[in-house]
């Protein structure tokens, strides 16, 4: 796993540099020097706006379920809820070019505040402020079945980054755009955090993915590192298995070079063993032996001095 973040961020930039690509492709067909391959319309579907209104237009389109699934829209929301129930919001962590915008930013943070990145907001306030997402969503899904999706485009600030390469750019959306990446220098994905709504959306299939970050209670020294490399302010240092609502699968915890214990922390699909009671089980079997040797040995010598 000690390659695992230098892959992460690979997959980022690649996935970011083909949506900039694809967007600035959108603006040569414009002028007619289009190239035909390139398409941004695939990443539309996972847009941190667009994913919860192309969901919502697909289970509410009164179109027969055979030709949705067979669209590309239905194989590409298929294919993220599979990986969704297996891996959690592993697009959030891996795949979202505006989260991987926000990855970049934050590494230039990192090396300006150091240790103070990413501790600039009370525990108390971020925890409070994660609820806000599932506000934005639920104004999301209002605002889709309300034929309000201008509205979303206009404020949506991955609309607005994509925009500079189009030569097409909202005002509301580019501030927007500026607010969270200056942000981004104090706080790791502060939109991902407090604001996503296709990441809230998809933030609950960790409550029930095959694959979760595991932590050995028995090995942990809780040097707390697993939570400083969290990019979502996660306590893992203090879960025996990560499900909060917030994760995005990025795997950051599970790096050999965070945890100074090999194997305290690791991505299982294994149910839990409680560890302790198994400990406990045997010290009790012991202690019955130990009793049950010390009565021979006392039945013995009663025997003989009889």
């Amino acid at each position: 796993m000690n390659k695992l973040k230098s892959k992460r961020f690979i997959i980022q930039l690649i996935v970011l540099t083909i949506v900039i690509i694809s967007s600035f492709n959108h603006y040569l067909s414009s002028i007619g020097k289009n190239i035909p391959w390139v398409s941004e319309s695939l990443f539309h579907y996972i847009c941190p706006v667009c994913g919860v209104t192309s969901i919502y237009q697909l289970f509410a389109s009164q179109t027969l379920w055979v030709v949705k699934l067979k669209s590309t829209l239905g194989l590409v929301i298929g294919l993220v809820i599979i990986l969704s129930v297996i891996l959690g919001p592993i697009i959030c962590g891996f795949i979202c070019p505006f989260g991987a915008i926000q990855d970049i930013v934050a590494r230039l943070g990192k090396k300006i505040f150091k240790n103070k990145y990413n501790n600039f907001i009370p525990k108390s306030l971020d925890k409070k402020l994660k609820n806000v997402r599932y506000i934005t969503l639920l104004l999301t899904i209002i605002l889709t079945a309300s034929s309000g999706v201008m509205i979303l485009e206009s404020i949506n600030p991955y609309h607005a980054f994509l925009g500079i390469f189009k030569n097409n750019i909202s005002k509301i959306g580019f501030i927007i755009l500026l607010i969270v990446i200056t942000t981004s220098l104090f706080v790791q994905r502060p939109w991902c955090r407090y604001l996503c709504p296709y990441g809230a959306l998809l933030g609950l299939s960790n409550k029930i993915k095959l694959f979760r970050i595991v932590r050995n209670n028995n090995t942990c020294v809780s040097c707390k590192k697993c939570s400083k490399s969290c990019p979502m302010g996660i306590a893992v240092h203090e879960k025996e298995e990560v499900r909060d609502l917030s994760c995005i699968s990025c795997l950051e915890c599970v790096n050999d070079k965070v945890c100074p214990i090999k194997n305290t922390i690791t991505c299982s699909s294994e149910d839990l063993i409680d560890e302790y009671t198994i400990d406990k089980n045997i010290i009790r079997i012991n202690e019955t032996k130990i009793k049950q040797s010390n009565e021979i040995i006392v039945l013995e010598e009663f025997e003989y001095e009889k």
